[in-house]
């Protein structure tokens, strides 16, 4: 016997299987659909926390920019975490982020966010419809800690959009934040839309809330604000 007889089945070579072209489909629509829901995700994670760059930069109105320069430029502007960014837990139907504050020149900035599924919430839960391109429809105010009651003045507002969402810059002035034991230990944004009663319970339209400054002994953690070289006034 020669050695080609002796090992010859050895020298063999099997042929590769074959893969089903069904399970390659499957493999392939398995792969889209991870990818898919991963960028889904990650969209909805970007566009949940995004704000437009002018809706975060600071506003000077013409009394915030003379005592800009009264002061030679020498103001101190802080920010917040917000603690409680909405006006409900469960509903949310506003959030606001972006708090900007010059407690001595009696300043206050937030913006405040809210999805296009606003309008048929409204709907729902008020029987309201209401035109969100319309922001005449909107108003705001401030609400103090205390003895209550309206505070600082509406100054400016700017409106922007980016997909879903929409935005105000709300710019409050003429604001006493007090000292001391007379401090002010909180404040809230109050959001009325035209026709909506957020709490029907209660005597009167009651407003949308939600707090947007806290200096108490729970809470009272503000950074600083550094200007950018844009945000100054000329």
């Amino acid at each position: 016997m020669d050695d080609m007889e002796r090992y010859g089945d050895y020298n063999e070579v099997d042929e590769a299987p074959t893969v089903s072209p069904v399970l390659k489909f499957i493999k392939v629509v398995a792969v889209i659909i991870c990818i898919a829901v991963v960028g889904v995700i990650a969209f909805r994670m970007f566009t949940f926390n995004y704000y437009p760059s002018d809706m975060k930069s600071l506003y000077f109105t013409d009394s915030f920019a003379d005592y800009y320069r009264a002061s030679d430029g020498d103001i101190k502007v802080e920010t917040q975490k917000l603690r409680a960014p909405y006006d409900d837990s469960t509903d949310g139907n506003f959030f606001c982020d972006h708090l900007r504050v010059c407690r001595d020149g009696g300043y206050l900035q937030i913006t405040l966010r809210f999805n296009v599924s606003l309008a048929r919430a409204l709907e729902e839960n008020y029987g309201v419809t209401v035109d969100l391109s319309d922001t005449s429809k909107f108003t705001f105010r401030l609400y103090r800690s205390g003895d209550g009651g309206e505070i600082g003045s509406l100054a400016n507002v700017e409106w922007d959009e980016f997909i879903m969402y929409r935005y105000a810059k709300l710019t409050f002035e003429n604001i006493d934040f007090g000292e001391g034991s007379s401090a002010v230990s909180w404040i809230r944004l109050e959001i009325f839309v035209d026709g909506v009663d957020a709490d029907k319970d209660k005597a009167g339209i009651q407003p949308f809330m939600i707090p947007v400054y806290e200096n108490n002994s729970e809470y009272s953690k503000f950074t600083e604000y550094n200007l950018s070289r844009g945000e100054i006034p000329e």
